[in-house]
């Protein structure tokens, strides 16, 4: 069960919050991502791994992954999908090849944020 008091106190730096990722995220202009940008862009993993202690203050954040210092994968794919969850989001994810720098092709996930 989710901290009552955090649900109603922090509304508005929720919202701040999701304002930052949405903000982080789209870079296409459109609430498009892929995988392979977020796997492949230290700058960008940093940005949303930096939203954490925001995510400590004003979320309860203890199914979050990606914020409690668990073992995980892809952390920062955790803190997005745990933000867009809690703010009733949706996140579709395609699969998608996409054309590298030199022709080559690599198969990749696509997301979509509605």
């Amino acid at each position: 069960m989710p901290d009552k008091k955090k649900l109603f106190k922090y509304k508005k730096e929720q919202h701040e919050v999701l304002e930052n990722l949405l903000n982080i995220l789209n870079y296409n202009n459109d609430y498009t991502f892929y995988l392979y940008d977020l796997d492949n862009n230290k700058n960008l993993q940093e940005s949303i791994i930096s939203l954490s202690n925001e995510i400590k203050k004003y979320y309860p954040a203890s199914s979050c992954i990606g914020v409690n210092n668990q073992k995980c994968k892809r952390p920062y794919l955790s803190i997005i999908r745990y933000i867009l969850k809690f703010h009733n989001k949706e996140l579709y994810v395609m699969d998608f090849t996409m054309n590298i720098e030199n022709g080559e092709t690599t198969r990749t996930k696509k997301y979509k944020i509605i």
